[in-house]
């Protein structure tokens, strides 16, 4: 599952959360375009792994909370794929 939002201060600077087949989160930060020489950081956090049990829940939380704001306040750029 991929969800993307776009910030609230650019254009199209984006937060992508992505959580893989076997449960990991992969976050990423994309910058806006004026930005786009910057670096776009990204970190992972295993699910099945008992080192950061509360950052996997807000990470769920996360998703789940960019899921409904794409939902129910759409903006350009926003992107969900739940497969």
């Amino acid at each position: 599952m991929l969800i993307e939002r776009p910030d609230d201060m650019s254009r199209d600077g984006r937060l992508a959360v992505c959580r893989d087949s076997e449960g990991d989160f992969h976050i990423r930060v994309i910058p806006p375009a004026e930005r786009s020489d910057d670096y776009a950081p990204s970190v992972e956090f295993v699910a099945h792994c008992s080192r950061s049990p509360r950052t996997v829940a807000a990470l769920e939380a996360l998703m789940e909370a960019m899921r409904l704001d794409n939902e129910e306040r759409p903006l350009p750029g926003q992107f969900t794929d739940t497969e």
